[in-house]
């Protein structure tokens, strides 16, 4: 069925790749192209080669559901040089053909392919490691992608839907993913502490518990790696770091606590989104065309594990008291004088810190 589909070749990292000829260079690709590849998640498919060639071992497997050309696992195999057991899987039949064509154009012989529904998929085997990255929302695939992964193994996470995720449309946050949203100018760190919550709370419904390694919003989306750890008491212990973010846009004072007092945004993860551990340790590879990004991107994760409050931003500060916005680094200078502070992956001018508002107002000051 591929021959009726036009395809170009292309390159990422180290891997070439048959795509769609028709294929969007200029934003989010449409759910409706015969087979779906947006060259705008490159720095999204360059994390997992990061990443996963950290996490994963060699003999290991590796589920990428939803994959369309193939891209992820391909990439994925290929570049961090780990001989995975690789399962790649697509409803599309077209989207197998271009699977096939794209193992073959690489040289993998001995990887899985198959057409089937991810949620039938997800009952009926165990991974290593389970790549779940939809159009859209993941919460239909839940909880069988957590039940999916073995033990210790890692579960991989994309939501697009970050209206949603993030509590702007707070219907859809609740109906989806069972939180209390609101609008508030740190929405996108909501949004990542919400799909944690969701994922801890769909796993402990089979006894499984997680660990975030390492979470993020970028561009249109928000992607998490997780730890998944079978056993009532890790479910517990994940359960028992869900809490609330309780925020007053009068003062601008904000917090992440256990209880809900009238209101709060959630329940949503307020432990540590990333593990400070493995951010330390991680290496850049330079074939990764997005190898700056990344570097930046892991940079300003490990100063907010060190803080792990909502951040701040430099525009809603300076409206509130009504002066100029200040540079973000001397401010953060000032914060590191009397506590900890740091800029954070939300933005350029988003900064997190354990100083309380009257200070932050004076060091801006």
């Amino acid at each position: 069925m591929t021959e009726e589909l036009q395809l170009v070749t292309i390159r990422e990292g180290d891997t070439q790749l048959f795509v769609p000829a028709n294929h969007e260079s200029n934003g989010p690709s449409t759910s409706s192209m015969p087979v779906f590849y947006n060259p705008k998640m490159e720095f999204n498919r360059d994390m997992s080669v990061f990443l996963l060639g950290k996490l994963l071992r060699g003999g290991q497997s590796l589920l990428d559901g939803m994959s369309a050309t193939g891209a992820r696992g391909i990439r994925v195999r290929r570049e961090t040089g780990l001989e995975l057991r690789l399962h790649l899987n697509d409803s599309n039949p077209l989207a197998t053909g271009v699977i096939e064509k794209n193992l073959a154009l690489n040289g993998i012989v001995d990887a899985e392919v198959t057409r089937q529904d991810l949620r039938t998929l997800l009952l009926t085997a165990r991974y290593d490691c389970v790549d779940v990255d939809p159009f859209g929302t993941p919460a239909p695939f839940f909880p069988m992608a957590a039940g999916a992964v073995r033990n210790n193994g890692v579960l991989c996470v994309t939501a697009t839907d970050t209206g949603a995720m993030s509590g702007i449309f707070t219907s859809a946050c609740l109906r989806k993913y069972g939180c209390r949203g609101s609008r508030t100018p740190f929405h996108h760190e909501i949004g990542v502490r919400n799909m944690l919550g969701f994922i801890a709370r769909e796993a402990a419904r089979q006894d499984l518990g997680i660990q975030p390694l390492v979470s993020y919003y970028a561009d249109h989306y928000i992607r998490a790696f997780v730890r998944i750890e079978r056993g009532a008491k890790r479910a517990d212990d994940a359960l028992g770091k869900l809490g609330f973010c309780a925020y007053d846009p009068k003062t601008l004072e904000r917090e992440y606590r256990m209880e809900d007092e009238g209101g709060s945004i959630g329940p949503i993860w307020i432990g540590r989104t990333c593990d400070p551990d493995l951010l330390s340790e991680m290496n850049l590879q330079p074939h990764l065309r997005t190898a700056d990004r990344i570097a930046e991107l892991v940079g300003h994760l490990r100063g907010e594990a060190s803080v792990n409050r909502p951040h701040f931003t430099l525009d809603e500060l300076s409206r509130s008291q009504r002066i100029d916005t200040p540079k973000i680094d001397g401010l953060i200078e000032k914060l590191r004088a009397i506590g900890k502070a740091s800029r954070t992956h939300f933005g350029p001018k988003t900064f997190t810190t354990d100083a309380d508002i009257g200070d932050i107002i004076r060091a801006m000051k």
